[in-house]
């Protein structure tokens, strides 16, 4: 996590327009899941399921990174994700608020700079910069998960 995963989710931050780092950034956090199923000798689905009841964006991570290395996201357990493309990641205006939420009907502020953002297919907009940025501290405050 620090030597792949932090550094990635910093270089997003400081640059929320990078499509490479959004995306590796989700690749990354998202397979977290395989380090901790190896070393506990379970299967990389298990841990991901135990990550996502634990910190609730996994799922949106975990789409994000599989439809970014298969173009189309065409099962997750989450059903309201399947669908998400690589092509849905796009630059657009960032979330209204430091959290990563936007308004009610995915508006922000219109002088919110960019970042790399994605509209999933139950209609709701994520900032991914925020949305790594989450999940990472997420993934690094559990220490059960974290000191495997």
């Amino acid at each position: 996590m620090e030597e792949l995963a932090g550094p990635l989710c910093r270089r997003l931050e400081a640059e929320p327009t990078a499509y490479d780092l959004a995306i590796s950034s989700c690749i990354i956090l998202y397979h977290f899941a395989d380090v901790v199923a190896h070393v506990r000798g379970l299967t990389a689905h298990e841990v991901a399921e135990e990550i996502a009841a634990k910190v609730p964006d996994f799922h949106t991570i975990r789409a994000i990174a599989n439809a970014g290395k298969h173009v189309e996201l065409t099962r997750h357990p989450k059903s309201e994700l399947v669908g998400l493309r690589a092509e849905h990641l796009v630059r657009g205006k960032g979330a209204a608020f430091s959290d990563g939420s936007y308004f009610e009907g995915n508006v922000t502020w219109s002088d919110m700079p960019e970042a790399v953002v994605v509209e999933t297919p139950e209609g709701r907009l994520h900032d991914v910069p925020h949305l790594c940025a989450r999940v990472f501290k997420a993934l690094c405050s559990d220490t059960e998960l974290f000191q495997v």
